[in-house]
């Protein structure tokens, strides 16, 4: 289908909109919603955090009025969950026509929204900017495709690709303004994971500190396959905004549970299943994790392929030594090597950030 120019205007409002929810609505999908009439504006709205109204209604409720096309990023709910059905209200409204970028995979929705509309009589075209959507909500489509989180490798690094120095020393390898950029960064995920060496040498506290992200909680996970974790670390504070899930080996001796989210799974490499610890954190309704594990996890991770995206802070800076640990310590043939798809490189005080996606 050929789309119009202003439609096409219309849908990138609402794909703007949608990205001012970024971290809050998971495990929802981002996504904003833009109500025209007569080629005028009457209401917009976005899905502000989860739990919340959807964009649908909050444009629709915005203003008393009827008729109109209704853009919407993504295909409109037909099941009650935390709130009530958008499609109901499309209809009470009289919206003649609906755009969408694409169907909802989701189970309970997927075409069903749809179905619904235009048996009712209502015009439905889908597929606007869709390639645009695919990449605002790669996340939420990648979760339902596969039933796992989107794993998100980060890691602080020098020019020469070092994580630590020979003495194994990693903290201050990248300046502060990168480090503070880090740590934000842990608010667009659902959950956070370390290692137990990290926990232990590190004590962090994998919160979040920024005022953008007020309000914000995540879930915190330490993989402890001894569990042996001692129960003073930082980690184990704060569980109200910032709760603790623990993954120790079904083979560990000492089964105490650390927090009320402890999890017991079957062991593998002196280590946890990670594809189970995947399994479970969906079970949980994690949609993205972020890996902030040394030189140990994050290679366990990228050689069993379970990641998504990888993002580097590298500092302008050069380690060097033949024994510091680099991000990939399995050798890759040159015609070989793990290549991205997509990336982006921001430059920074200091150094640079590189986002790229398998």
């Amino acid at each position: 289908m050929k789309w119009k120019s202003n439609d096409i205007a219309w849908m990138q409002q609402a794909l703007w909109l949608a990205r001012c929810g970024r971290g809050f609505t998971e495990p929802n999908p981002m996504v904003g919603a833009v109500w025209v009439r007569n080629g005028k504006l009457l209401a917009s709205g976005f899905h502000h955090r989860v739990g919340t109204a959807h964009a649908e209604r909050v444009a629709l409720e915005k203003v008393n009025s009827r008729g109109g096309t209704l853009y919407v990023t993504l295909e409109p709910c037909v099941h009650f969950g935390r709130t009530p059905p958008c499609v109901d209200l499309i209809l009470e409204k009289g919206v003649e026509r609906v755009v969408a970028c694409a169907q909802d995979p989701d189970p309970r929705v997927n075409g069903r929204g749809f179905a619904r509309l235009r048996e009712a009589g209502v015009k439905v075209d889908v597929g606007c900017l869709e390639d645009v959507h695919a990449r605002i909500n790669q996340r939420y489509l990648a979760f339902h495709r596969r039933g796992r989180p989107w794993v998100v490798l980060k890691a602080g690094l020098s020019l020469d690709g070092r994580l630590t120095d020979e003495s194994g020393c990693s903290q201050w390898v990248t300046p502060k303004v990168m480090r503070d950029a880090a740590h934000s960064l842990r608010g667009e995920f659902s959950a956070v994971m370390v290692g137990a060496g990290t926990a232990r040498k590190d004590n962090p506290r994998l919160d979040l500190r920024q005022a953008d992200w007020q309000g914000k909680g995540h879930l915190r996970v330490v993989l402890d396959s001894r569990n042996i974790l001692p129960p003073d670390l930082h980690l184990f504070g704060d569980q109200e905004r910032f709760p603790t899930v623990v993954f120790s080996a079904e083979t560990a001796e000492n089964k105490l549970p650390r927090t009320s989210l402890q999890r017991f799974v079957s062991a593998a490499s002196g280590g946890v299943n990670l594809d189970e610890v995947l399994r479970e954190l969906a079970k949980m309704a994690v949609g993205s994790l972020m890996v902030e594990g040394g030189p140990m996890l994050l290679n366990a991770f990228l050689c069993r392929g379970l990641w998504d995206e990888v993002i580097l802070f590298c500092a302008a800076a050069l380690l060097g030594g033949t024994n510091a640990p680099g991000l990939l310590s399995r050798a890759m043939p040159v015609e070989r090597p793990l290549r991205f798809k997509r990336q982006r490189i921001f430059e920074m005080p200091g150094g640079f950030i590189f986002r790229g996606v398998a």
